[in-house]
């Protein structure tokens, strides 16, 4: 099977073996620190049988904890920046299991990823933070984010291409 980065060169995701299907996502948002402490919990689909792990595209994010199906992955990998492409982020790489230590039942299962984005704008691209004196009120601050065309992933880890869509 190809591999995503031949088809899309946006996106450093494995979504042609794997693909998130639904987001749940809980996000504290600090206006002082500037950043989003969250929780992102997935259903991933298993589309290659011969896929070992889920590929996710991150940006900034302290990735603190990962699991399957409830089951701590201690050994997830966050890759480095791709020289001279450092717009694409980095690789959230998530093993599948091989033997019994968190079996899958079926071809779909639950992921999630706890997370902080970075309080740099230049690595947290989606996000834009505006102090109260730039508000209509001028009393209290404002967030927006805009995550076209690929800023998706400094706010959420995602399979951050126009290949995939999810609820």
């Amino acid at each position: 099977m190809a591999n995503s980065t031949d088809l899309d060169s946006s996106t450093l995701s494995n979504n042609t073996q794997t693909v998130t299907r639904h987001l749940e996502w809980k996000a504290s948002i600090s206006f002082e620190a500037r950043n989003i402490s969250a929780t992102a919990s997935y259903k991933v689909e298993i589309l290659d049988k011969c896929a070992t792990c889920v590929q996710l595209d991150t940006r900034g994010l302290d990735i603190q904890s990962v699991s399957v199906n409830g089951t701590a992955v201690p050994n997830w990998k966050l890759g480095c920046e791709v020289k001279g492409k450092n717009h694409l982020g980095q690789r959230l790489s998530v093993p599948l299991p091989v033997d019994d230590s968190y079996p899958l039942q079926s071809s779909t299962f639950d992921l999630e990823i706890s997370y902080t984005t970075s309080s740099d704008g230049s690595r947290c691209t989606a996000v834009q933070w505006l102090p109260p004196a730039q508000t209509a009120g001028k009393k209290r601050p404002f967030l927006f984010t805009q995550c076209y065309a690929i800023h998706a992933r400094s706010i959420v880890p995602c399979m951050d291409c126009p290949a995939v869509k999810m609820t």
